[in-house]
């Protein structure tokens, strides 16, 4: 699994080597009409052009019913450092946020593929502290599940743009509230925001 990783990343950094001032949508585009890639290769490539290396994992299954091809996905999502600016009545908010906005730019961005089962973890790094040792390791905290052609359902899911935002990267309003209607659907498989301590 973690070779296939290995693999796509280096694949992926030579085919967007030229390309690094294109946008995210541009990168995904420029992947999506590729004609030698299969259908799994270019869900990968895609989710790495889009999340970089806060993408921590990708597995991907892939299913047929009555109307074709459908990809289950399961995604680990996170961010490569342990400091936060929150307080901790924000932390767990805000990160649910980011993971909505993670899932709603990925399933727009392929909405030309069907998905079925989606999943997606939290993976943050935290400091811990073991006796006098100190150190910073990677935990999952939270994790759900849906039905990714439910989420595109939610109403204002096809209306806006994912990526619309502000020059600061903050998400439009209308943005916000399609990610707040998206978190209402989810199954929370794995809670341990109350396990963090924010200092």
């Amino acid at each position: 699994m973690k070779t296939t990783v290995h693999i796509l990343l280096i694949f992926l950094a030579f085919f967007l080597l030229g390309s690094c001032s294109k946008s995210p949508q541009e990168k995904v585009r420029t992947i999506l009409s590729d004609a030698q890639l299969n259908e799994e290769e270019k869900i990968k490539m895609a989710a790495f052009a889009l999340f970089g290396e806060r993408l921590k994992e990708i597995d991907l299954v892939k299913t047929q019913d009555e109307k074709g091809a459908k990809f289950e996905v399961y995604l680990g999502f996170g961010g490569t450092s342990a400091l936060t600016f929150l307080g901790s009545e924000k932390y767990a908010e805000q990160m649910k946020l980011e993971l909505a906005l993670g899932t709603y730019k990925f399933l727009q961005s392929l909405q030309g593929f069907r998905f079925g089962k989606y999943r997606m973890s939290l993976i943050k790094p935290f400091f811990i502290k073991n006796g006098e040792a100190r150190g910073a390791e990677e935990f999952e905290i939270y994790r759900f599940r849906a039905e990714g052609e439910d989420l595109k359902n939610v109403v204002g899911f096809k209306e806006n743009d994912a990526f619309s935002s502000d020059n600061y990267d903050v998400p439009s309003e209308k943005v916000v509230t399609v990610l707040k209607s998206m978190i209402d659907h989810w199954q929370v498989e794995l809670d341990q925001f109350a396990r963090v301590e924010i200092k």
